[in-house]
């Protein structure tokens, strides 16, 4: 099951490139199972806050599961990019972002900055493996930060397609301590 290639770079082209050719029906449902999925966890009993991306270009939807966690009361931060690094600033609504870099919405610089160093971290990825292992866009921003910050529950989210069985690690890469997709959920909790 899902994708084999040599590189970090092979791995990112293919996957992008299956992203991209999506249709909206195949991600609305797919986003809607892994928002379902993330919900069973019950993390909103255990956490007051959760940590999430925002989806852009192709990624698992985060928008509605937002919205939810927002529902329930509890605290939303989403990152802000500033040089090389990120970090996670609260929101109470979608109105508080503005576009930021790489053209991702960001929080405004009112928002104010989240310091829960153990709320579980909703992680964005082009690929994971079946070892938990991530890649991103290369940039390095999440591995950073969780370099920082190692006590966050790490859970990724993708489709299925984007599991491997192995990826190639860089010393630096960090693990996921879940991943969910709409037709499987891997831990090693």
């Amino acid at each position: 099951m899902g994708i084999s290639v040599t590189s970090k770079a092979d791995l990112r082209k293919k996957v992008l490139e299956l992203r991209k050719n999506l249709t909206e029906e195949e991600t609305a449902g797919w986003d809607q199972a892994i928002c379902q999925k993330i919900k069973n966890l019950g993390l909103e009993k255990q956490y007051g806050t959760i940590y999430c991306y925002i989806s852009v270009r192709g990624e698992t939807g985060t928008e509605a599961l937002i919205r939810w966690y927002l529902e329930q009361g509890l605290k939303v931060a989403v990152p802000r990019v500033k040089g090389r690094e990120m970090a996670f600033y609260y929101i109470d609504c979608f109105e508080d972002l503005e576009p930021g870099c790489f053209g991702i919405p960001e929080p405004k610089k009112s928002c104010m900055t989240a310091e829960e160093t153990d709320a579980p971290v909703i992680v964005p990825g082009v690929a994971f493996s079946e070892r938990f292992e991530r890649t991103g866009y290369g940039a390095g921003y999440y591995d950073r930060f969780f370099e920082k910050e190692p006590q966050h529950r790490k859970i990724a989210i993708c489709y299925d397609f984007q599991i491997a069985e192995a990826i190639a690690v860089d010393q630096y890469d960090v693990l996921m301590d879940q991943i969910i997709t709409p037709g499987r959920e891997l831990s090693r909790l």
